[in-house]
């Protein structure tokens, strides 16, 4: 989990990494967005942008052991979240 400070506009991304059924999913969760949508980057890439809930469910699809860094970003800017990373 990383924290960022809120009183300096940033946002807060926490990711939790689980197995569903053996494969690997990660639950991102997050605060301090203030836009519409968000992007949601994994290993830098955006790979969904999704309303500012506060919540995205990536479903990886890979079996075994593996290493992603998640980064959540106000759609279109670069008002991001620190980098967080989540192994399996």
């Amino acid at each position: 989990m990383t924290v960022t400070d809120p009183n300096a506009g940033g946002i807060t991304l926490s990711v939790t990494g689980s197995k569903v059924r053996g494969r690997q999913v990660a639950d991102l969760t997050w605060s301090g967005a203030n836009s519409a949508n968000v992007d949601v980057y994994r290993d830098g890439a955006v790979i969904a942008t999704t309303p500012n809930d506060g919540a995205y469910t990536d479903n990886i699809n890979q079996r075994g052991g593996g290493s992603y860094v998640y980064q959540v970003c106000e759609a279109g800017t670069s008002t991001c979240s620190d980098l967080v990373t989540v192994s399996f």
